[in-house]
């Protein structure tokens, strides 16, 4: 039990610090932007550091680092997504009175740059990484890449309780391209996928497909991938999302 517990909570409690802390910093006042701006950037190049060094080491912590590694990758991405320093060439509220693949045109134009930015850290982390022993640090970055897409598109087609409090000043536009007056197509679509390969996980740990080596790190990425499966549930149920970080939510 204990060799499922310990990379469970390691990847719930670090998810849950490391979202906080980001949705904090982004909110912080304009004049202290660049301090945060480094010190975001210097935790970043220890995540680079850290993926490789874990990438080449058979220890049992190495899952450990790799999965840190990738959150400290990730939250540069997202710090400079939330303050609006990298998003897109289109900064305008969404016009009214416009098709579904207009909307979209536009909305990809409001994020576009950050789409790239992600891609662009994707393949750095596997360039890092490649031909080495543990592969966490990589494959969590593509869980939560696939993570933010699928979120994206389902607020994009449309959920009824998406927080607008999650969207800082900077990038408070982005919701004048969302739907919130029904549960869209998209919503199905990501948790019936979620729920397939959840459910696959799951079953390989059942018939002992899973090898030692790769243990730690499938049980992490499992339990990323349930974590989709909740943020995404939240974007419906009527409770609001930022409860859950009512501590980085204070101004």
């Amino acid at each position: 039990m204990t060799t499922y517990l310990a990379p469970i909570l390691f990847v719930i409690l670090l998810w849950w610090f490391s979202t906080g802390a980001v949705l904090w910093l982004a909110r912080g006042l304009e004049k202290q932007l660049p301090a945060r701006l480094l010190g975001v950037t210097v935790l970043t190049a220890l995540g680079f550091a850290g993926a490789v060094i874990a990438s080449n080491s058979t220890h049992p912590i190495a899952p450990y680092v790799g999965f840190a590694s990738s959150l400290a990758i990730w939250s540069w991405v997202e710090f400079t997504f939330l303050t609006g320093m990298i998003t897109g060439p289109r900064v305008e509220p969404c016009p009214a009175n416009i098709s579904e693949q207009k909307r979209f045109q536009l909305a990809f134009a409001t994020v576009s740059r950050h789409e790239f930015l992600l891609v662009a850290a994707l393949l750095a982390v596997g360039l890092v990484t490649l031909g080495g022993h543990d592969q966490t640090a990589f494959w969590s970055f593509v869980t939560l890449w696939l993570m933010r897409i699928s979120a994206k598109l389902t607020i994009f087609s449309g959920v009824p309780s998406f927080s607008r409090d999650m969207m800082p000043r900077g990038i408070a536009h982005l919701h004048s391209y969302f739907r919130d007056d029904r549960i869209g197509p998209v919503f199905w679509v990501s948790m019936i996928g979620t729920f397939l390969v959840f459910a696959l996980a799951a079953f390989s740990f059942g018939t002992g497909l899973v090898s030692d080596e790769k243990f730690t790190m499938l049980v992490m990425l499992t339990t990323l991938i349930a974590l989709a499966a909740f943020e995404h549930l939240m974007m419906i149920l009527p409770f609001k999302e930022t409860a859950l970080w009512q501590w980085a939510m204070a101004k």
